[in-house]
């Protein structure tokens, strides 16, 4: 009997390895893109929501200083996330200055209460804005909500 030695693969074990490794690698870059854009959709919502805290505040203020200027709004257009600082400082929310855009809302209601020295506020202020899903192939809608209830003391 004589014994062989392969001095290679056969083809047929290429292709398998070949297979593995590109099946590997494209799972792997799923993952990457799949990752940088659930990232991606974790910052705009922080974005998003510290506009809405911001516009919150300025509600806030008016309703302690007894001078709001409009005691609801809808679908007012504001600006998220800007393309630069420049754009950011010179406030062009309109146009090409601005990456993602969001649309502020908010209600100010008077609640009655018995005491003639103080009122009760309740302000309810939401940002809708969308976030993009994989590949870019569509946008959901995603809003945030907040409700403050503030007590000005006359």
């Amino acid at each position: 009997m004589k014994n062989k030695l392969k001095d290679g693969f056969t083809l047929v074990e290429l292709v398998v390895t070949a297979f593995i490794a590109v099946t590997l690698a494209g799972s792997i870059m799923y993952g990457i893109v799949s990752s940088h854009l659930s990232i991606r959709n974790v910052e705009l919502r922080e974005k998003a929501f510290q506009r809405l805290a911001n516009r919150m505040e300025e509600l806030k203020g008016q309703v302690a200083l007894n001078n709001v200027l409009s005691p609801s709004s809808k679908n007012q257009r504001t600006c998220i996330e800007f393309n630069s600082i420049d754009d950011m400082m010179n406030d062009r929310e309109s146009g090409s200055g601005c990456k993602n855009i969001g649309y502020l809302s908010h209600n100010i209601r008077n609640r009655p209460t018995e005491s003639f020295n103080t009122q009760v506020y309740d302000i309810q202020a939401s940002i809708k804005y969308q976030v993009k899903t994989r590949f870019n192939m569509m946008r959901i809608d995603s809003t945030i909500n907040l409700n403050v209830t503030q007590l000005v003391v006359n």
